[in-house]
């Protein structure tokens, strides 16, 4: 029986959310490719965002994960944050390890600008600001990077944030596809060079990386992770390393949500139990509610 070219260890079923990773030209290239799909449509369930929105948040989290693949500990996570001037007023997305990530914008519902029939204008949903990376990977102070939008399209500001801020040079493409209100297909590739890469193979992927393929339009004929890599590389040998699955996933919990409210203080805390209904909150994230009940905000002030 052959062999499949395109197995990676780690994905046995291919029609789920995935990450693959590769590399090629010798080692002087590695390449990260994942569908988000189903990943971008629960954000869309949890959060109610219009397209521009979903189109928006969607590349946000698919970039913020790929650039957070080379986490090592369990303990490891990465928050990105876009603070921007339009309409959408900015997002906030956090990756752990294990490729979960949850995000939410600052505004759900805009209206939605069109590049041409089909193709939403994201860089008018964003507009200019700011594009801020923060890994916290286990040592005394975590790693802050920030750069500003080149265009608010997301792709190519992660491509400038990975060129600026870590001398990486990058070629970065994703996409969200909506149909009738829906997401259809997301997902998206990063290739890097290595400092090994000469320039031969500069210009090699420099001339594949001219007129790819939108990343939607290859999900939709039937291109998976690990055959998008292999199109743009070109590279008969290319090397799948490994693969693994991602998911919209939040780690919230009351107790979580006990801690943020001690950090308000006592003085707030003791405010608050003016309520006797007691208070309830929402994650940001993934629009869970937690209720606290009178007594148990006087618990809180009791524990500071």
């Amino acid at each position: 029986m052959a062999t499949d070219p395109y197995k990676v260890p780690g994905i046995e079923d291919t029609s789920i959310d995935h990450i693959v990773k590769a590399e090629a030209y010798d080692g002087k290239v590695r390449a990260m490719a994942v569908s988000t799909t189903a990943m971008c449509a629960e954000a869309q369930k949890i959060h109610n965002t219009s397209t521009a929105v979903t189109c928006a948040l969607g590349r946000f989290m698919t970039g913020s994960l790929l650039i957070s693949s080379d986490m090592k500990n369990e303990t490891d996570t990465q928050t990105t944050i876009i603070k921007s001037d339009g309409p959408i007023g900015g997002m906030t997305c956090v990756c752990d390890f294990g490729y979960k990530v949850r995000a939410f914008p600052v505004n759900s519902v805009i209206d939605t600008e069109y590049h041409h029939p089909g193709k939403v204008n994201v860089g008018a949903a964003v507009g200019q600001g700011m594009l801020t990376v923060i890994r916290d990977i286990g040592l005394k102070e975590p790693y802050v990077g920030s750069v500003e939008l080149i265009s608010g399209e997301i792709a190519e500001d992660f491509a400038y944030y990975l060129a600026k801020s870590e001398q990486t040079k990058s070629v970065v493409a994703l996409g969200v596809l909506c149909e009738n209100g829906e997401v259809k297909h997301a997902g998206g590739l990063m290739v890097q060079l290595l400092p090994s890469a000469d320039d031969k193979t500069i210009d090699i992927l420099e001339q594949r990386a001219a007129g790819f393929p939108d990343i939607t339009f290859l999900m939709s004929e039937g291109f998976t992770p690990a055959k998008i890599i292999d199109l743009f590389l070109g590279d008969p040998e290319v090397r799948y390393l490994s693969g693994s699955p991602v998911s919209f996933s939040c780690p919230c919990s009351k107790e979580k949500m006990s801690r943020g409210l001690i950090t308000l203080g006592k003085e707030e805390l003791t405010q608050l139990t003016d309520d006797p209904d007691g208070i309830s909150t929402e994650c940001q994230f993934c629009g869970s509610k937690y209720h606290f009940t009178k007594e148990d905000i006087e618990d809180l002030i009791k524990s500071i």
